[in-house]
This record gives C-alpha cells, sequence and structure tokens, in this order.
C-alpha cells in the first residue's frame, strides 16, 4: 500500500508538472495577440447592438454585417494617420520658415505679468532677467532635461510598429467573433456555469455591462471634450484646427486627457500676444480637465449600478496597474468582485 500511495504522489506530481509546462509555453504562443484579443472583445461587447441593426437593415446577412464593421474600424484606424500625414505635408513650408526663422525671434516682453495681484511683480522680474541673457539661462535650467525628452520621443516612435500589429489583430478577432458572437457567447456561458451554477451567468452578464459601460463612457466623453475644444480653438484662430483636434481626440481616447493640447495651444496664444485668446483657452483647459473625469465617472455608473468610489477607484487603478487596457479591467474586475462578495453575504443572511 505505500508503495502504490508513492506511485500515486508522483503520478500527481507529474501530472501537474506536465500541465504547468502547457499553460507557460501555451501562454508563451499566445502572449503576443492577448492585448489585441482583448481589445476586440472590448469592441465587440461595446458595438455588437450597432452589428445587430447593421445586420437586419442588410437582408440579415451575417456576413454583410461583419464586413461593413470591419471596414468601419479600419478606416477608424486608417483616417487619422491619413489626416496627420496630410497636416504635416501641408503645412511644410510653414513649419520649415518657421525652423528657419526661429533663431532670429525675440522673447516677448509680457508686460501684463507684472499686473497680476501678489507674485505678478516676481514673476515680471524674473522674465525680464531671462530676456536680458537671452534666454541662456532658461536653456541652461532645461538643458538636463532634453536627453529624457528625446529618448522618450524615440521610443514612442519604436511602438509605433507594435500599436499598429494589436490594430491588425484587434481587427482580425473582432471580424471572427462578430461572425461567431452566438457561438462564443453560448460557450462563455457555458464555462461560467460549469464553475459557479449559482452565480456564474449573472458575473458575466455583469462583465458585459460594465465593459460596455466603460467603453460607452470613454467614447461619448471624448467626443464631447474634442468638440468643445475644437470649438475653441476655431473660435481664437488657433493654427493647424484640424490637426490639434485630432490630437486632442486622442489624447481623450487613450486617457492621455485635454489639458497637455489645450495647455500648449494657451501658451502659444499667450506668447503670441493675444491675452483674450489665451484667457478663453485657459477657461476651456480648467473646464475640460475638471469634465474629463466627471464626466467619465458619470457615465460609467449610468451604464452599470455601481457605487461611485468603486468606479473611480478602478478606472485610476486599472490605469495605473495595467495601462490604457485597465481603463476597462479596472472597473470590470471590481465591479465582478463587488458583487460576488455582495451576493456571498446576502446568502449568509
Amino acid at each position: 500500500m505505500p508503495i502504490e500511495k508513492n506511485n500515486d504522489l508522483l503520478k500527481l506530481i507529474l501530472n501537474l508538472i506536465i500541465m504547468g509546462l502547457f499553460i507557460i509555453i501555451t501562454y508563451r504562443v499566445i502572449e503576443p495577440f492577448l492585448f489585441g484579443f482583448f481589445w476586440a472583445v472590448m469592441v465587440v461587447i461595446t458595438t455588437w447592438p450597432l452589428m445587430i441593426q447593421l445586420q437586419h437593415k442588410l437582408f440579415n446577412r451575417r456576413l454583410l454585417a461583419v464586413l461593413v464593421m470591419t471596414i468601419i474600424l479600419s478606416l477608424f484606424f486608417i483616417i487619422p494617420f491619413m489626416l496627420i500625414i496630410m497636416s504635416i505635408t501641408k503645412n511644410s513650408g510653414f513649419l520649415l520658415d518657421l525652423a528657419k526663422n526661429l533663431s532670429q525671434q525675440s522673447l516677448p516682453s509680457f508686460d501684463w505679468l507684472a499686473r497680476i495681484p501678489l507674485i505678478g511683480n516676481e514673476l515680471y522680474t524674473k522674465w525680464q532677467e531671462v530676456i536680458n541673457n537671452d534666454g541662456s539661462e532658461l536653456v541652461k535650467e532645461i538643458q538636463p532635461y532634453f536627453g529624457t525628452v528625446v529618448s522618450w520621443m524615440i521610443e514612442q516612435l519604436t511602438n509605433i510598429s507594435v500599436f499598429v500589429f494589436h490594430c491588425a489583430v484587434m481587427i482580425v478577432f473582432s471580424a471572427l467573433l462578430f461572425l461567431k458572437g452566438e457561438d462564443v457567447k453560448k460557450y462563455v456561458y457555458h464555462f461560467a456555469y460549469k464553475l459557479s451554477k449559482q452565480h456564474g451567468e449573472n458575473t458575466i452578464t455583469l462583465a458585459g455591462k460594465s465593459i460596455r459601460a466603460v467603453a460607452l463612457g470613454v467614447v461619448v466623453t471624448a467626443v464631447t471634450l474634442t468638440l468643445i475644444g475644437g470649438l475653441s480653438l476655431a473660435i481664437t484662430s488657433m493654427p493647424f484646427t484640424g490637426f490639434l483636434t485630432l490630437l486632442l481626440f486622442l489624447c481623450c481616447v487613450v486617457q492621455i486627457g485635454p489639458t497637455l493640447i489645450m495647455a500648449i495651444c494657451t501658451i502659444w496664444q499667450f506668447w503670441d500676444g493675444h491675452l483674450v485668446s489665451g484667457f478663453i483657452l485657459l477657461t476651456v483647459t480648467i473646464i475640460l480637465t475638471t469634465l474629463d473625469s466627471i464626466m467619465r465617472i458619470y457615465l460609467i455608473k449610468k451604464g452599470v449600478d455601481l457605487p461611485f468610489l468603486l468606479i473611480l477607484f478602478g478606472v485610476i487603478g486599472g490605469l495605473l496597474g495595467f495601462g490604457a487596457m485597465g481603463l476597462f479591467i479596472g472597473p470590470v474586475i471590481l465591479a465582478l468582485s463587488y458583487n460576488i462578495i455582495h451576493a456571498w453575504i446576502e446568502e449568509q443572511d
């Protein structure tokens, strides 16, 4: 009997080792595609009602609806790159002239700084010192940061190819999920039911609602902020309004926020001596920065009934822990954990 127990134990250990190796190797094989796959899941869950409506209008042909949705997704990523390239090509002459004449430009006096209460005189004095030194002191102070900025920009450029690869994977997986959506849904619900007969199906339903609520909150917020910001740029006659509006939308979608682009435009207006336009953009920047956080959380909570702090911690913690994809992962995981614990407590009562 002890020999049989030892053999059983050895067999169990070998089985666990083989299963562990199989899981590790499988993960290494599919790792390059995971980000694109999860991205596709988010896109399909969010846009599934739109695809069903297209299917009804296209003679109930699923293949035609999937083809249209795939084209829309492709254009959503191709058009911004085309606009950026066209804008740079169109304004290349202006950029070259600006680069040639940059050394001949003199620093503005900013006399209005002296009229700011409390700190105005000190700011004006510091700025006059910079002007008297032809900006050499200012260049010396920020020069150590040039290398960091340049290395960061190079790193971002190298990530473009990775981003394009993930986009392609996302589009392919999205088409497959659109095509076989019902079958995938049945399989996922059946798997959840196997794990938990009591809460499996409810958990999957809640996850889908959470993903859709977060995605809609992000997109609607980004579109709203872009419209307000783009309108303010047009009113203040900001150069490259279309290009800057596109960058503003991209920053809002990837959760960088509108502050960066709006702050650059505000500084440009003040630098160029347009005080009224500068103060208008400064006011709009403050409004958009506040609206960015409030509106997103409100829309997410409206889509799925969860505590406000839970959603807030999920969005912030997800971004810090998992990057852009964490915007969806964080609230979904916290929502599932919250409901599972809540159901367990009610069960005990």
